[in-house]
């Protein structure tokens, strides 16, 4: 089994940002931990824990002791694997060599900063709170207090972004010496701040410059010695984020938190986002999950597109089972033809250059 804990907190939410967040509501953190903390104490989760995984929102604007309270709930009510991964999203401008010593110190084991980008002014129409020197600083913080599995993330495809200035930011993450990196295409998400602004004219690059940045990171990453295992995650050997890879995989994984989702066996469950709701009906003891059963169809169509955005791709038994056999044969043939996919014995998978339109391979997939 693996959990998501969601942490709806922000300082500031970034204009990009369609995540169930809350800026300036850091008063309600105690009382909503508290009600993290009894929805984990009444739920079914069952363990061992393989993986943890915190978050948000900013999860590292907990304070340790709150941190100490969460964990220790999991930890008594389904119990931890002895290699458990327990990660935590982190905001640079959010952390201290304080308070990222005492989460070493409580276990979690592999952080991941949101980077984004190395320009001022890039960072500063999306929102965010910090600069490159904070990345830097919190970056060496993090390894000076014992974390030897470091992820950052990096945008692309971003509002006067040039190809130039992506290949500067992604120099400077390498630079730093990540274990992980995750390259996330920005997209622009009905109701932002962003989605606002380009419908009033903001510029948004070019899909060729888009694909010329993706490209661009996939062979200057393999050459580092990344391996790009899912279509937006890249590592070095051992460093696979071990969490995200279970649920691609489809281990069962149990949602906690506001928003969060779950799915255990056939059963999905959910949250809803009102906050001041969410930690009422935990108090009086009410139920606060929203259930799902997914259908066998449902179950192999995730399967097959969980699958095929990791490099080890899918079975071909699988894609016929959901398709049939004279169906699937038909779809792959010409997927196969353009190199988009690549069928190695039994198995499927996207090839590297078909990654930037794997939407576009599985819609085509699909019935």
């Amino acid at each position: 089994m693996n959990a998501y804990l969601h942490i709806p907190f922000c300082t500031s939410i970034c204009n990009y940002c369609d995540f169930t967040s809350f800026a300036g509501m850091e008063g309600r953190l105690g009382p909503y931990v508290d009600a993290l903390v009894r929805e984990i104490e009444g739920s079914n989760l069952l363990g061992p824990l393989k993986t943890v995984y915190f978050g948000g929102g900013t999860p590292s604007l907990l304070p340790s002791s709150r941190l100490e309270q969460v964990l220790g709930a999991m930890r008594a009510k389904a119990g931890f694997s002895p290699d458990i991964e327990i990660s935590m999203e982190a905001n640079p401008e959010t952390v201290d060599g304080e308070r990222l010593q005492a989460y070493r110190a409580l276990g979690v084991n592999r952080l991941s900063f949101g980077a984004q980008a190395a320009q001022k002014e890039l960072l500063k129409k999306m929102g965010r709170g910090h600069e490159w020197e904070r990345v830097e600083g919190a970056f060496q913080e993090a390894r000076s207090a014992g974390f030897s599995n470091l992820n950052l993330d990096l945008m692309f495809g971003l509002s006067g972004q040039t190809l130039e200035m992506f290949q500067e930011s992604l120099g400077k993450t390498l630079a730093l010496g990540p274990d992980h990196l995750s390259l996330y295409a920005l997209q622009v998400e009905p109701g932002t701040p962003l989605a606002k602004a380009v419908a009033e004219g903001l510029p948004l690059p070019s899909e060729d410059l888009v694909a010329d940045e993706y490209a661009y990171a996939q062979k200057t990453l393999v050459e580092a010695g990344y391996e790009q295992y899912e279509v937006s995650n890249f590592a070095k050997p051992g460093f696979h984020c071990r969490h995200n890879l279970n649920i691609w995989q489809g281990e069962d994984y149990w949602g906690f938190g506001l928003s969060a989702v779950g799915t255990v066996g056939p059963l999905r469950h959910g949250h809803g986002e009102d906050l001041t709701g969410y930690i009422d009906q935990v108090e009086k003891g009410e139920g606060v999950l929203e259930f799902e059963e997914l259908s066998p169809k449902t179950q192999a169509w995730e399967r097959v597109m969980l699958g095929l955005r990791t490099q080890q791709g899918i079975g071909r038994s699988l894609l016929t089972d959901y398709l049939g056999g004279e169906p699937a044969a038909t779809k792959l043939k010409p997927l196969l033809g353009s190199g988009l996919l690549v069928e190695e014995g039994e198995r499927l998978r996207v090839a590297p250059q078909g990654y930037f339109v794997l939407n576009g391979i599985l819609e085509r997939l699909a019935r």
